[in-house]
């Protein structure tokens, strides 16, 4: 069978995040070109980046928020006008922080908007579509950064949970979101046309912890043990968060609400590692367990309030630990769209 596998990589600023029919647009957008790259194969699976789902959160957040200084006040501004969904997020919330209230309050829309947009999105170009990530609140009060597969049809296939949260960003250290981190064991594997696909967010694609204080599972050979996959989609995404332009914390002092392993503030030697955890994600993974014979990275570019995005996406194929390049983007700090064809039995 042919099958095309696509990597988004999405181009933000504050005028796509202007609101909320500007966002769903620009998303439809990107998908309706991704489906028309990759054109009349057998099978399709496209991937958008780690992270928009969590920019939807701004794009619905009313005017006045989109004058904050940085993304987590925007957010904190919007949600303290809905005082009912805050203290509901207080109530289900098993982190007792304002931040994480917040985040609970205002998660649950976000989720709906994503859905709107990515189920319909699959149906449409007949496509199996990796929704990205977005913060998902759960029924037991944790919030995660989770990543939605849709097939087809417009089902929603599977959950996927980030397990390795970024340590100072994610977790629950000081300054950190106080996120769940997902299941390891639990990460779902999931029969499609192209063979079994798994999604691996962000940092859980890494080989290795980048530092030795922190909790890490490598999930690449947990997936390994498991039988391993066709396909691994990895949505991703390396942010280079800038100072608040007055030098000091705003709204509820809270932390950049999207990070990597790349760094925070990053000048000189941050920017040598940066570097280093772009070198060691996937490609490393795949070379050390040979767990998914193709693997797809698509990464979030641009710049919003304090936050810029850098990655170049790309397309790999793993042949006994051998991981060469299909398709690679030119650039990494711009929209493109990075394609590759396959001819494979279920891979």
């Amino acid at each position: 069978m042919n099958a095309a596998l696509v990597a988004v990589q999405l181009a933000i600023d504050e005028e796509v995040l202007a609101s909320a029919e500007r966002y769903r647009g620009h998303l439809e957008t990107a998908g309706a070109i991704a489906a028309d790259l990759a054109g009349g194969t057998d099978a399709r699976l496209i991937v958008f980046p780690e992270c928009a789902g969590h920019l939807a959160l701004y794009a619905l957040s009313p005017p006045a928020a989109h004058r904050s200084r940085t993304l987590a006040a925007a957010l904190a501004r919007g949600a303290v006008r809905r005082p009912l969904e805050v203290l509901r997020g207080v109530a289900t919330s098993r982190v007792l922080h304002p931040r994480h209230a917040v985040l609970a309050a205002v998660a649950p829309d976000g989720e709906r908007f994503w859905r709107a947009v990515f189920a319909p999105m699959a149906r449409r170009h007949a496509a199996y579509v990796v929704a990205g990530s977005h913060l998902r609140l759960g029924p037991d009060g944790d919030v995660t950064n989770a990543s939605l597969l849709f097939g087809p049809d417009g089902r929603c296939l599977a959950t996927t949970d980030k397990v390795n949260l970024v340590p100072g960003v994610e977790d629950g250290a000081p300054g950190g979101l106080g996120l769940a981190r997902g299941d390891a064991d639990a990460a779902p594997l999931v029969d499609t046309a192209l063979g079994r696909v798994a999604t691996l967010i962000g940092y859980d694609a890494a080989a290795e912890p980048h530092t030795q204080a922190e909790r890490f599972t490598a999930m690449g050979e947990r997936l390994a043990r498991r039988g391993g996959v066709a396909v691994v989609a990895n949505p991703a995404a390396q942010s280079l968060s800038r100072a608040s332009p007055r030098g000091r914390a705003d709204a509820l002092d809270a932390p950049a609400i999207i990070g990597s392993p790349s760094g925070l503030r990053l000048s000189g030697e941050d920017r040598r590692v940066a570097a280093g955890a772009r070198r060691d994600g996937l490609r490393a993974s795949l070379a050390a367990n040979a767990f998914a014979r193709f693997g797809i990275t698509a990464q979030l570019v641009g710049s919003v309030l304090d936050l810029t995005f850098e990655g170049a996406s790309e397309v790999v194929e793993c042949r006994d630990r051998d991981v060469r390049s299909l398709a690679r983007a030119a650039h990494g700090d711009r929209a493109d769209h990075v394609v590759a064809r396959i001819a494979c039995e279920r891979c």
